[in-house]
Order: C-alpha cells, then structure tokens, then sequence
C-alpha cells in the first residue's frame, strides 16, 4: 500500500489527488430496507429527524468495513454499535461499494453475525479483507467519539498513528515479533540462571571432598599410589555403570517420545484434512491437498521404525558394553579388594573413602557443567542485549514517526492548537504487569510497585532481577533489603519475566488548547473546547473517506462556521467527506455536493429525497431551519 502523509498539505493545486471513495451503500432488509446512497466524491449531508436512520448509515459502514472500536480500549461503545447494528438489520444484508485510491473498485457484502463477502467490479468474489489487509480504509468517529478523543491519550495516540499510518504498522508488527524472541530468549535465560544456581549451591563442596580425600590419600608405603589409583577407580567403576543406564534409558524414551510425536502428527492432520469438504463442490482441490498431507505425514510414519530399529541397535550395543563392563568389573572389584586387604588404615576408611570418592566425581561433573552453562549463559546475554537494543531502536524509530507528525500538526495549527509528545512516558501498562507479577509475594506491594516504576524501567528491573542484585533493588525501590531479597526470590520464580523486560511503555500524546496566553490540557477543556482542539486535526487531508455523527454537537455555530465550514472547503476538493448533521452551516455553507434526506413513519426509515443543497433546500431550511418562517423571523430579529 503506497505510503502517503496525510500531513502533506502543502501543494493544494494537486486536484486530482487520489484517495479511497464510497460510492454507495444499499440495505436489503431491516429498518432501511431498499435504502440506497450513492455518494459524491466531495462533501455528502445526512439529515433528517430524529429516529430517521441517519446514524444507522455510519454504523453499517463501519461494520461492513470490519471497523469496530477497539474492544480492549472501549468495550462499552463496541457493545453499543454491534446493538445497534444488530437491532436495525436483523436478518437483512449490507451491500457497499468502494474504490481504492489505485483505482480499483470492491463491492463488499455482509448479514449480520457473519464475515463480509468481497467482489471485483466484475461481480467475482476475490480473497481479499478489506480491514485487515489494508485494501480501504476509512475515518470513522461516532456521536460524542470525538469528546473521547480528547480525554483518552489511546485515542489520541491512534489518531497521531493514522497520519502515518503504513511505516508505524510496519514498526509494531516488527516491535511484537521482537518482543516475543525477546520473551522466550528470556525464558532460556531464566532457565540458565535457575540451573547455575542449583550448581552452585553444591560445587563449594568440592573443597570439602577434596581436602578429606587428600587427608585419607596420606598413606605411606610402596602401594601409597595403588592405592589412590584404586579408590579413584572403585568411584569411576561406579560412573561407568551409571552412565550405561543412562544411555540406554535415553535410546528407549527417544523412541518412544518420537513414536507418539509422530503419531500426533499424523493423526493431528488427518483430523484438520476437512474429510467433509472433500464431499463438497471444492473436493478435487481438498484431494489434492490430502495427497499433499499423505505425503508429508509419511516422512513420520516411515520414520518411527526406522529410528526404533537404531534405537535398538544401540541398546543392544550398549548391553554388550555392559556385560563387558560387568566382566572387566568383577575383576578390577577384586584386586581392589585384595590390595586394601593389605593396609589396616584402608580398610577402617575404605566405605567412607567410597563415598567420598563417589561425590567427588559428581562433583567434579558438575563443576564442568557449571564452567558449561556459563558460557552458554554469556552468549545468551549478548544475544539478549542485542535483541533489546534492536527493540529500543524500533521504538525510537517509532517515536520519531509520531514526533513528526505531532510537529507538522502543531505547525499547522498554530497558534491555537499544540501537539506534543513524550516518549515512553505511559506506564499503567509496566505498573499492571508488575502488580500481577508480584501477587502473593507475601507483601503489601502496591506501594512498592508504585516506587519500582517510578525509579527502575523494566529493562532494568528485569537485569536487577536476574542478578539477584538486592542492595541495587532496595536503594532503587526506596525498601528494606529485606523485602527486595523476597520480591527478586519470587520474580525470579515468575515465567513473566521476559513480558516485564518488554513491555512497551507508550508514547504519551498532549493535545492543548490556547486559552488566553496558556495553553490547556485537552483533557481539562469543556465539552466544547474538546471537540474544537479535535475537530481540526480530523479534517486534515487524508486519502481515507471521513464519516463523522453530527461534528457540530457541542459547538457555537461561531465556530462551526470560521472552523468546520472554513476546512470543509479546503479539504473535500481531495478527500471524500460523509456527515450526519442538523446544523444547517454545513451542507449550505460547506457546499455540499449531496444532500441526503431521511424520514421514518416509525417502523420504517427511507431516503425521501436526494440532491445538491439547491434541489433539497426546502427540507433543509424545514428541518435544519425550523422552517421558512422561523428564518424569516430571525432575520427581522437580526435586522436582515
């Protein structure tokens, strides 16, 4: 999809400036049955009495272009649309057709409860979403959604995203795919540091082993160097027989393991083949693809004998080692026995030195896995860091994005309007995560997480973390030590160690107001002063159509006027422009292309008339004016 700033205003003689358009909408069924609209490529009016259907329109759009608000920021208002529509088609279908920017034209087609249907402009169904796959896009903004705007920095994070909207998708997708190597190269780590700790709790016992054993090595005599030789030996034999079981028992559940993984191949598979698709008029392609999946699921099962019958191979080379061993072992037991026969003192120690000797091998093991792990370790934390500084580079890049595009809004808006960004300053997200994370700790921690989020970011928490680092934790936390040694004990303990090392702490967007000499916190404006901080960033050229439900609520027509009408003028030559409104300023002085008129008889709503607002000015000075002589009087009123 071509990458275009919505923000590049400057060059407004480019009348032909391509973008996406609706070209019309018709209803089949509900409470619009045989509603059509076939919209302008300019300013398009929706009005009409209350009740009438006009907002209706908007939803169903929204709906067929799989455009709902997002469910995880304002579940309530998803809910509310999905009733609406619900309610007013009942069991009828959608029909919209669109063009995109490129020329090409879709008709898309969808009942209620069920995925739209795409067609080309030759009627043919094609495999294409219109939503996800960024083939048309549209500007939306339900009743009082705009006042939402400017109270939710989300919102207005989305809506900075929207004016460059290509490179920043590209940027989160590679954000998520990172964060999630991140997650589980974390989870190795954790592993890691989990079993060097286990071993390290042991390996100090070497010293101990090795000071006894050369204590019980002093002997004297000709035989002092058989003798140390045996015991050394006596403790190998042991190993020997040790790692024999160990061997066969891994060849054993090796093929056993791979026996039942290829059968949940298989059988997973056959399961997932669609046999009922196969009776159905699509079957010869379902054919070819079971022959495909026969194929593939074959590689396993003709591989499980053949790895049984290696595996079995090695098992019976393993018993004859064995038996070998077992022979060789008989021997060596002997002599060992006969020569510490020979020495009072070693036959006191003897079982002790066994033992010891025994440990000290196992010891000696883990000392060398120990030197093992750590290195592996190492390389896995380079990795790791360079697996976040990618991250943090792709945010920055990220934030370098919005920063342009909050620059080139403020710019264009002043002196009245002022977007700002800080980067990385939202941490609801990095204070949830940790409060989860820290749920039955034993403490009272919300104070405590409050304190981490302020001082640590989770990068550093995380690193903290996995040093067991506690002085560090409780001077950056504000804590006793004690209390830092408990929550790094339980974090340590925690699989969510990586989603902490990730998460992302969100741009922070500011959208101001100038009030006198200071400008104000959007989020502190009146309700009307809400909408007038937003409305004009919504009106900005954009390639995407802009539906908007009543954009005149909660504003003094002063400002409808200088703002609204003023931009509706300069933008609709570029940008198609859907309203619903009952504020006569904007079809009349906007200009509209097409007026749209709705009326209802209470159980039905139809479009009663269609036209410029020269053809339809008699329903728009009735329904928008009060009426012919309501406007007369005003104008005796005002002296006209």
């Amino acid at each position: 999809m071509e990458n275009r700033s919505a923000l590049d205003i400057s060059n407004h003689s480019e009348a032909a400036r391509s973008h996406h358009r609706i070209h019309s909408i018709s209803v089949a069924g509900g409470f619009l049955d045989g509603a059509r609209l076939e919209f302008s490529d300019g300013l398009n009016c929706i009005i009409g009495g209350r009740g009438t259907g006009k907002t209706t329109v908007l939803e169903f759009i929204r709906y067929i272009l799989g455009m709902l608000p997002d469910g995880n920021d304002a579940r309530p208002r998803v809910k509310a649309t999905e009733s609406h529509v619900r309610n007013n088609l009942g069991s009828g279908t959608i029909t919209l057709d669109v063009e995109t920017k490129h020329g090409t034209r879709y008709r898309a087609e969808r009942p209620w409860g069920d995925d739209v249907q795409v067609l080309d402009q030759d009627g043919n169904p094609v495999a294409v979403s219109l939503d996800r796959d960024l083939v048309f896009k549209a500007d939306i903004y339900s009743q009082n959604e705009i006042e939402e705007i400017a109270t939710n920095p989300k919102f207005q994070l989305a809506l900075i995203d929207k004016f460059a909207e290509e490179p920043i998708r590209i940027a989160n997708a590679e954000i998520q795919k990172l964060r999630r190597v991140i997650e589980q190269n974390s989870l190795e780590l954790r592993n890691y540091d989990h079993r060097i700790r286990e071993i390290e709790e042991v390996v100090p016992e070497l010293e101990v082993v090795n000071k006894r054993l050369e204590e019980m090595q002093a002997v004297t005599g000709a035989d002092a160097h058989l003798i140390n030789a045996a015991h050394e030996h006596k403790a190998l034999r042991a190993r020997e027989v040790e790692t024999i079981r160990e061997l066969r028992e891994l060849a054993g559940s090796t093929a056993t393991k791979f026996s039942r993984f290829a059968g949940a191949v298989v059988e997973n598979f056959a399961n997932a083949s669609g046999d009922d698709c196969r009776a159905g008029p699509n079957g010869p392609l379902f054919e070819d693809i079971k022959v495909a999946i026969d194929n593939f699921t074959a590689v396993f099962t003709d591989a499980v004998p053949k790895l049984r019958n290696h595996c079995d191979a090695l098992v019976s080379r393993l018993d004859e080692v064995s038996h070998h061993l077992g022979e060789a072992h008989v021997h060596q037991e002997q002599n060992y026995r006969q020569l510490i026969a020979h020495s009072e003192q070693e036959r006191q120690h003897a079982a002790e030195r066994t033992k010891l000797q025994q440990r000290h091998l196992e010891l000696t093991r883990a000392r060398h896995e120990l030197d093992g792990l750590r290195q592996k370790l190492t390389e896995l934390e380079a990795n790791h860091r360079s697996l976040n500084s990618r991250l943090s580079d792709l945010r920055d890049e990220r934030f370098r994005l919005r920063r342009d595009v909050a620059e080139r809004l403020s710019a264009a808006l002043a002196p009245t309007v002022r977007v700002t960004l800080t980067q990385a300053a939202d941490k609801t997200g990095y204070e949830t995560l940790l409060k989860e994370m820290l749920k039955g700790c034993g403490l009272q921690y919300a104070r405590l997480t409050a304190r981490m989020v302020e001082n640590l970011s989770p990068e550093e928490l995380s690193r903290i973390v996995r040093r067991g680092d506690t002085s560090r934790l409780a001077e950056d936390g504000d804590m006793p030590e004690d209390q830092a040694s408990r929550i790094i004990a339980h974090l340590q303990d925690s699989d969510q160690i990586g989603r902490l090392e990730t998460i992302d702490l969100g741009d922070e967007p500011l959208i101001a107001l100038k009030d006198g000499s200071d400008f104000k916190n959007s989020a502190d404006l009146s309700t009307g002063q809400r909408c007038t901080v937003i409305l004009p960033i919504l009106l900005f050229e954009s390639d995407r159509p802009l539906l908007i439900d009543q954009p005149e609520d909660n504003l003094d027509n002063a400002f409808v006027y200088d703002t609204i009408v003023r931009s509706l003028r300069g933008v609709k030559a570029n940008r198609q422009l859907i309203f619903v409104t009952h504020n006569p300023n904007i079809p009349v002085l906007g200009e509209a292309e097409r007026v749209f008129v709705f009326s209802s008889d209470g159980r039905q709503g139809t479009v009663s008339n269609v036209g410029t607002v020269e053809e339809v000015k008699d329903q728009i000075e009735h329904l928008l004016e009060g009426g012919k002589e309501a406007f007369v009087l005003r104008m005796q009123k005002y002296g006209h």
